[in-house]
């Protein structure tokens, strides 16, 4: 739906990239996890991996650890070559006062529905945006905004 690194809406595939780099007594790891598009992923895949296989075995620790990282990273990320690519105009959703407008009236049976154990919460979303007339990142950003309001307060 939404990728969680860059924002856009795309379709997104939840993936854990993990980088390292080893010292002799010291470790430098870093890692990125979540549902993000095909472009980021590609993006994350491609500046981790390559430095972790180049770089990641020099200390006791890293020089166990490196191999299971460079599975991982590489698995996942045979699994998500068949995702379709991020739409070249693809940009993050904005919400305005308008698309605020039109999700109102949908809003109590949106976090009903949310809120109950009986369905998806990307069935919810979906639907909820078909009726207001915005599209689901529009509802995911008033979730966000709703959500951070009442927490203000």
């Amino acid at each position: 739906m939404i990728c969680q690194a860059c924002g856009v809406a795309a379709e997104t595939k939840y993936v854990s990239f993990h980088q390292n780099i080893g010292a002799l007594i010291i470790r430098f790891p870093k890692s990125i996890s979540g549902n993000l598009c095909k472009r980021c992923i590609h993006k994350h895949f491609w500046s981790m991996t390559p430095t972790t296989m180049f770089l990641g075995w020099w200390g006791t620790i890293s020089l166990i650890i490196t191999p299971f990282l460079l599975i991982n990273n590489i698995g996942r990320y045979v699994v998500c070559l068949g995702m379709p690519p991020v739409p070249a105009d693809a940009t993050p959703p904005e919400l305005t006062e308008q698309d605020i407008q039109q999700i109102m009236p949908h809003s109590d049976q949106l976090f009903e529905r949310i809120n109950s154990d009986d369905e998806k919460f990307e069935a919810v979303i979906r639907d909820t945006a078909m009726l207001a007339g915005v599209s689901p990142g529009q509802i995911l950003l008033f979730i966000r905004v709703v959500t951070q309001n009442q927490l203000q307060k």
